[in-house]
């Protein structure tokens, strides 16, 4: 049995979920090709249609959620992403966490079962 964890399940790794989810936040946002223009200098020199997409995609943010399944142990769906994608690294990492913390609950209350 893990320690504190009921019925022998192991705990959600919060923290490394967090980590793993900011790392790739960061890599993504690091790209040249993501360079956001500032709502000050879109007033200025006018603005295109990238300027109101969200700073992350939902389409985009499925790469984020390979990197996190070795940790849970199980495969996600891309289901777990918020419509419409992401506006900030905070909203990314919080929003995705909490979905996938509900979604390892869900998959160990299925396997404790079903065991």
């Amino acid at each position: 049995m893990a320690p504190g964890s009921p019925n022998g399940s192991a705990a959600f790794p919060r923290a490394r979920v967090e980590s793993k989810l900011g790392m790739w936040w960061d890599h993504h946002e690091s790209s040249a090709l993501t360079r956001r223009r500032s709502p000050e200098e879109c007033r200025r020199s006018g603005g295109t249609v990238f300027d109101i997409q969200p700073e992350v995609s939902s389409v985009q943010a499925v790469a984020a959620l390979v990197q996190v399944e070795p940790l849970l142990g199980f495969e996600l769906s891309g289901k777990l992403i918020r419509r419409g994608g992401y506006n900030g690294r905070d909203q990314f990492v919080q929003d995705l966490t909490s979905r996938l913390e509900i979604e390892y609950a869900n998959h160990l209350g299925v396997i404790g079962a079903v065991a």
